[in-house]
C-alpha cells in the first residue's frame, strides 16, 4: 500500500526545492545562461503534485551534473552561439567578431575563414584558414590558447596580436602589440619567440622566415635572452658563445661549419656567434654565396644589422646578378635602419637584377610601403598600380588599394 506524504512533507519538499532552485540560478549564471527571475511567492501558493516535484529535482540533478566548465562558451556576430568545430566565414564587406567568456575576442577580417577546432576551459584551438584576425586574448594563470595558420602553430597566453595566412603564396604575417606568443611548426626546428613589437613573416613553401622590429631582439623561444646584449655591435655575449671552440673552426674541406649548421636549426643567436668565433671575416670570404645568405639571415635575425650588411654584401659578389642579397639588405635598411629611401632603392635593385626572382612579389610589395614610409607618394602610387595588375591576391592588395583612393 502506497503511503501518502502527509501536508507537513510536501511542505518541507517544497522548502528544499526552493533551496535547490536558487543553486540551480547560480549554476546557470556560471554558465552564461541569463533567465528572467521567477516572482517569488509563498510556498502555500505554489502548486507542485509529488510527481511534479520530484521530475524538478531531477531535471536539476541532470542540469547540475552537465560539465558546465568544460568549454569556455563564444558568440559569433551579433551574438550567435556557437560551438567547439564551428566553421566560421567572415562577409565579404565587413568583418565577423569572436567573443568568449573569458573577454578574449577575433576579429575576422572581411573574406576570412576559420574554424574553431576545439574549446576547453582555459581556452580554444582556433584554424585560421585563409585572410587575416586582429586577436586580444585575456591573460589568466591557466590560459592556454592555439591558433593554427598554415603550418604553422602559434601559442598564446595573453596577448595582442595580428596573424594572417596567404593560402595561394603560403605566407604568414604576424604582428605583436603586447605581450609574446611562440610560433612552431612548418620548417622551424625549434619554437621561435615573438615579442610584442616585432614582425614575424615565415614562408612556407622557401623554407625562410623574417623577423624584425621592436626593442629586444628576437631567438629561439628555448634559449634564455641577455638583456644587455648589444645588437649592433660585432662583439658577442659570452653566454652565447659556440659550445666550444674546437667546434666552431672551419676548414676549407667538405665539412660543414658549425653555424651553418645552427641556421638551419633557426637558433640564430648561436649561429652567429659561431661564425664570431670561426672569425667572421674570414668566412665572408671563404662561404660560398649561398652559405653567406644563410649567415647573413641569421646575423639580421639576431639583430646585428651591421653584420648581416656585411654578410648580404659579400653574398652579392659570389651570385649570379646578386641572388636575393638585395632584398636581404633592403629588408635591413627598412626593419632595423629606418633608412626607407635606401630600402627602396635595394628593392628596386633586387628587382632588376633578379627578373625571376621568387621574391618579387614581396619586393614589390615592400617596395610600395618603402615608398609610403619615405613620403615618397608618388612612387608608392605608382608601384601600388603594378602590385594590383601583377599579384591582384598578394597579401599587400589592400595597401595598394588604399594607396590608389
Amino acid at each position: 500500500m502506497t503511503r501518502v506524504p502527509s501536508f507537513d512533507q510536501l511542505r518541507t519538499e517544497q522548502d528544499a526545492l526552493r533551496e535547490q532552485a536558487g543553486f540551480l540560478e547560480r549554476a546557470q549564471a556560471r554558465r552564461g545562461v541569463s533567465r528572467p527571475r521567477p516572482q517569488t511567492r509563498p510556498w502555500y501558493q505554489t502548486r507542485w503534485s509529488l510527481g511534479a516535484a520530484l521530475a524538478a529535482a531531477a531535471s536539476l540533478m541532470l542540469w547540475l551534473s552537465w560539465p558546465a566548465s568544460s568549454e569556455l562558451a563564444f558568440t559569433i556576430g551579433d551574438g550567435q552561439r556557437a560551438h567547439a568545430g564551428t566553421f566560421v566565414a567572415a562577409p565579404a564587406d565587413r568583418e565577423l567578431p569572436l567573443r568568449f567568456a573569458d573577454g578574449t575576442r577575433f576579429a575576422l577580417s572581411a573574406g576570412t575563414s576559420a574554424r574553431v577546432a576545439s574549446l576547453d576551459a582555459q581556452g580554444a584551438h582556433l584554424v585560421l584558414e585563409k585572410g587575416r584576425a586582429v586577436a586580444a586574448v585575456v591573460h589568466r594563470p591557466d590560459s592556454r590558447w592555439r591558433v593554427d595558420v598554415g603550418p604553422f602553430q602559434v601559442a598564446v597566453v595573453g596577448t595582442r596580436f595580428d596573424v594572417s595566412w596567404d593560402a595561394a603564396t603560403r605566407v604568414m604575417e604576424l604582428k605583436l602589440e603586447q605581450g609574446a606568443v611562440r610560433v612552431s611548426g612548418g620548417m622551424l626546428s625549434e619554437a621561435l619567440e615573438v615579442r610584442a613589437g616585432q614582425r614575424l613573416r615565415a614562408f612556407a613553401d622557401d623554407a625562410r622566415v623574417e623577423l624584425a622590429g621592436g626593442d629586444e631582439e628576437v631567438h629561439p623561444a628555448s634559449e634564455p635572452s641577455t638583456a644587455n646584449e648589444q645588437p649592433e655591435t660585432a662583439a658577442v655575449d659570452s653566454a652565447h658563445s659556440a659550445p666550444a671552440a674546437s667546434s666552431a673552426v672551419v676548414s676549407s674541406g667538405a665539412s660543414t661549419p658549425l653555424w651553418r649548421t645552427l641556421a638551419a636549426a633557426g637558433k640564430f643567436r648561436d649561429a652567429l656567434a659561431a661564425a664570431e668565433q670561426a672569425g667572421f671575416e674570414a668566412e665572408c670570404h671563404r662561404a660560398s654565396g649561398a652559405d653567406l645568405l644563410a649567415l647573413a639571415d641569421a646575423a639580421r635575425l639576431s639583430g646585428s644589422a651591421a653584420r648581416a650588411e656585411q654578410a648580404y654584401t659579400a653574398a652579392r659578389g659570389k651570385l649570379p646578378g646578386g641572388g636575393r642579397a638585395s632584398y636581404g639588405l633592403g629588408l635591413v635598411a627598412f626593419d632595423q635602419r629606418g633608412d626607407f629611401v635606401r630600402a627602396a632603392r635595394y628593392f628596386e635593385t633586387y628587382l632588376r637584377e633578379q627578373p625571376s626572382g621568387a621574391l618579387r612579389a614581396e619586393a614589390t610589395g615592400r617596395l610600395m610601403e618603402a615608398w609610403q614610409r619615405a613620403g615618397r607618394m608618388s612612387e608608392a602610387r605608382e608601384v601600388a598600380k603594378q602590385y594590383l595588375a601583377r599579384y591582384p591576391r598578394g597579401p599587400q592588395t589592400a595597401r595598394a588599394k588604399q594607396l590608389l583612393q
